[in-house]
């Protein structure tokens, strides 16, 4: 008999958890996702890309998964279906937040509800440009607009503001000031701030999953690998903290996976779940 046979629904972040590399799915994880859904228990993609990435790797698995973008500020029931919940910015905290990160003089990210981008007066990353000119490409994204003017950036419609920066003081004088005026923030890695709008994150994703779909969270579980997972994991009864997760993710967590990069996510579903 599997540990946790009595699970309805499982949830994971993307980076470090359920891609093995970069952007790119283990075989040992879609399989079983895909046994999962044959099986009625429902998968929801948790992370803080945008929608559409998602809904291109979630149809590498199946159409039926719930997507759950920007870090719980849109989820969606599945590929291509309905939006059953928006948490986007009012327009007075959208003007702080948006604020603090220009005059933090980092590169940052607006995410709106048609998926736009814009762009701060700081160089755009090279790294960052090819993904997005990939992600065009692809339709991961709708468009890309670039923002010169602190005026010109989006003020309603927000679901994310996300600052990247490799001068690691910049990052830390991004938090400190968002802390003096106490705002909510989190990180996906080192070198990135993520603000959502206010009483969203991937913890009330679960809670709001959980009563939509009348899931209790003890039949709910969840894999992350990084802080902005812990909202997750401590909103779950059945926490999954990633071998390479650090290490205050893995201090709430009730199992460790094994490494993303060996389908971690998979093999610990198996075990626990489908008892293989």
């Amino acid at each position: 008999m599997a540990e946790c046979s009595d699970v309805k629904l499982i949830c994971m972040d993307m980076d470090g958890t359920l891609f093995g590399g970069w952007e790119q799915i283990p075989e040992a994880n879609v399989v079983a996702l895909r046994e999962c859904v044959s099986k009625g228990i429902k998968i929801a993609l948790v992370s803080g890309r945008n929608y559409r990435f998602l809904m291109t790797k979630a149809a590498e698995i199946s159409n039926d998964i719930i997507i759950v973008s920007a870090n719980g500020a849109r989820i969606d029931d599945k590929v291509e279906g309905n939006c059953i919940f928006e948490g986007t910015f009012d327009e007075e905290f959208a003007g702080i937040v948006n604020r603090i990160m220009w005059d933090g003089e980092t590169y940052y990210e607006i995410y709106t509800a048609d998926i736009n981008y814009a762009f701060s007066r700081a160089e755009v990353p090279q790294g960052h440009k090819r993904s997005l000119k990939r992600y065009l490409q692809n339709r991961m994204i709708l468009s890309a607009e670039q923002v010169t003017s602190f005026d010109a950036a989006p003020k309603t419609g927000i679901y994310k503001f996300v600052a990247f920066c490799e001068d690691l003081d910049k990052i830390a004088a991004l938090r400190t000031e968002l802390d003096k005026q106490g705002i909510v923030h989190s990180a996906s890695g080192s070198t990135s701030v993520e603000v959502m709008a206010k009483n969203v994150d991937k913890g009330s994703a679960i809670r709001f999953l959980s009563s939509f779909y009348s899931i209790p969270v003890s039949e709910i579980m969840a894999f992350g690998d990084y802080t902005n997972d812990t909202s997750m994991l401590n909103a779950c009864g059945h926490p999954v903290a990633m071998q390479n997760a650090v290490s205050e993710l893995k201090e709430v967590a009730e199992y460790i996976a094994p490494l993303n990069t060996l389908g971690g996510v998979g093999l610990t579903i198996n075990k626990l779940v489908l008892g293989k």
